[in-house]
């Protein structure tokens, strides 16, 4: 198990001059990589370290890890379109030989390794970050974002013991955020409604184009993210609470698909992959097991008998069996059900479904057929 903490630093000038010399040892990788189309660490480390080593102030530490960033750029792009260029203040990755954590009496500090050697800055640790504090410190991330930042990553070993039997079926949407086997809906209403206000705004600001309402877009930029990101830690929270012991997530990768610039707006701006992220990580720090299941037809397929029905708009009905609910809430019991199936397999993805008057904007929820407990956020 990895957990990451987020901790503020002082502006120190050393730190910014040795993220642009980092940015620029990768930036020379990358030049050599490109020009004779190679990925090899160990061909682009004999032809770069010496001359970086020469060019630049950097530690030796330094410098492999600028050369190991590059590479993972160079394999990610496989030499198409443009040659990728290297922010200015490239985020510096630490290991256990170029950072150590420390702490006196009196407080906690980093010695973090620049190109004026070792530095050592007192740093302020949260209380909520004290029970990580016993972990195994594996490595640390120094990222320059309107201030300077260390990322610092604790891992320990996490036994999964066995609370109860069972499974948790989770089908994340966008008409409901999540929608579970134990029959809790975690409605998207407010979320909705937050994102056009955000989208009108940004709108508004944009096309004034004044100094002004470019520092009031500067001001809001990622307020939007970080509103997100506390209510799918609380939706997260909620849901890990389940008596089960294993909880099914569907493996959503290729859920983005270009269906249209209304449709486009809901799909693109959700962030699926961010709440099963945390139902993830918290479920195993909680000692629950997460699996993760093809989603194929999970939602058209009927809970009770199998067979195929018909689902119009949110409501799922079993042409076989009659049989007749909630489609989110029917694919949860599918997914609780087919537990058994491997992850990894790319198979066609179920669109989540959208309401012909969502995709004009309106933030109305979608009304669900009573059940045993609603959660609205």
């Amino acid at each position: 198990m990895k957990s990451t903490i987020k901790i503020k630093l002082p502006y120190r000038k050393e730190l910014l001059e040795t993220m642009q010399q980092y940015s620029y040892s990768a930036n020379k990788v990358i030049d050599f990589g490109w020009n004779i189309q190679t990925d090899n660490k160990r061909e682009l480390h004999d032809l770069t370290y010496y001359r970086i080593r020469e060019e630049t102030d950097l530690p030796a530490q330094l410098v492999c890890s600028s050369r190991d960033k590059a590479v993972e750029v160079l394999k990610a792009t496989k030499f198409k379109h443009s040659k990728p260029i290297m922010k200015k203040y490239l985020t510096i990755r630490y290991d256990a030989r170029s950072f150590t954590l420390k702490n006196t009496k009196e407080e906690y500090y980093v010695s973090l390794s620049t190109i004026y050697g070792r530095i050592k800055i007192p740093i302020d640790i949260p209380e909520y970050y004290w029970k990580y504090l016993d972990w195994k410190i594996c490595s640390a991330d120094l990222i320059y974002s309107k201030g300077l930042y260390l990322y610092l990553v604790f891992s320990r070993d996490i036994i999964t013991t066995k609370i109860s039997d069972g499974f948790l079926g989770v089908d994340v949407g966008i008409n409901n955020v999540a929608v579970t086997s134990d029959k809790r809906f975690f409605n998207s209403k407010q979320i909705k409604r937050k994102k056009l206000m955000f989208k009108y705004l940004r709108s508004k600001l944009q096309s004034k184009g004044t100094r002004s309402s470019r520092r009031l877009l500067k001001k809001i930029s990622g307020r939007e993210n970080r509103w997100m990101t506390w209510v799918n830690h609380k939706i997260s929270k909620e849901i890990v609470k389940c008596r089960e012991g294993t909880i099914v997530i569907e493996n959503i990768r290729g859920i983005r698909s270009n269906k249209g610039r209304r449709f486009n707006f809901w799909l693109h701006s959700w962030s699926f992959a961010q709440l099963q992220a945390f139902i993830e990580y918290k479920g195993i720090m909680n000692g629950k097991r997460i699996i993760k299941v093809s989603p194929y037809h999970t939602s058209k397929s009927c809970s009770i008998c199998g067979n195929i029905g018909s689902r119009s708009k949110s409501f799922f009905v079993c042409s076989h069996c009659g049989y007749s609910l909630n489609a989110d809430l029917n694919a949860s019991f599918n997914l609780a059900k087919h537990h058994s199936i491997s992850d990894g397999v790319l198979v066609p993805v179920t669109v989540p479904d959208i309401q012909v008057y969502e995709h004009k904007g309106s933030s109305s929820a979608i009304a669900c057929e009573p059940m045993d407990k609603i959660y609205l956020l």
